[in-house]
């Protein structure tokens, strides 16, 4: 099997023990139930991946495009949700409606994890991109402003990517090179050394690390 990709929702943070004997911070990602729902190749759709279903749901929750999606495969689960996994090689020893567990993780040492960081809504210009703040003793009454946009006559406008307040996170994100310290097929949990993007119960992809 050439395809060693999940998806898994973060549980929580805890800490364990490495191989060299020191305590380290883990997060603990849930492998969700999820099935393959098409297997795509170079020939008839001009790449090789293969196509996750998560995410169950009631039918009369789902839309008439994946209702009728899920019914021509069969799988006999109603996803929501559609993931692809894109691989260099044509996909051998999955076929349709095979279900994806923590087992395919073993002997992995580093995955890369991708998901969404947590939304802050809109922010100042000082928590969004750490700008320096104003004085904050006699009477200044410039604090924590954005201050001036810096242009004169001459250009006369705002340049692009001026750090400015706005939306700050639900943003992609992908942390590399994470360590594997556990893969435990029996829960369907994997430990991660290190940090995750987004809070608990959030999706996230897991792959094996490019760098490793």
């Amino acid at each position: 099997m050439n395809v060693k990709a999940l998806v898994a929702k973060k549980i929580g943070m805890t800490r364990m023990m490495d191989t060299e004997g020191q305590m380290v911070a883990v997060t603990l990602l849930q492998i969700e139930d999820q099935k393959v729902t098409k297997v795509l190749n170079a020939e008839r759709d001009g790449y090789n991946a293969v196509q996750v279903g998560y995410f169950p749901k009631r039918e009369n929750r789902l839309t008439k495009a994946d209702v009728s999606r899920l019914r021509k495969v069969n799988i006999g689960e109603n996803f929501a949700r559609f993931k692809e996994f894109r691989v260099e090689k044509p996909v051998e020893g999955l076929e349709t409606g095979a279900a994806l567990t923590a087992a395919i993780l073993e002997g992995v040492t580093a995955v890369d994890i991708t998901g969404f960081t947590k939304g802050r809504g809109f922010t100042g210009s000082v928590k969004r991109w750490n700008v320096a703040c104003g004085r904050m003793t006699h009477g200044s009454r410039f604090h924590r402003r954005p201050g001036s946009l810096g242009t004169r006559t001459t250009p006369g406008r705002v340049f692009k990517n001026k750090p400015q307040p706005g939306q700050y996170g639900n943003e992609q994100r992908t942390i590399q090179n994470l360590r594997v310290l556990d893969v435990d097929t029996t829960n369907n949990v994997i430990a991660v050394c290190g940090s995750v993007p987004g809070h608990a119960n959030n999706y996230l992809f897991v792959k094996p690390s490019i760098k490793a």
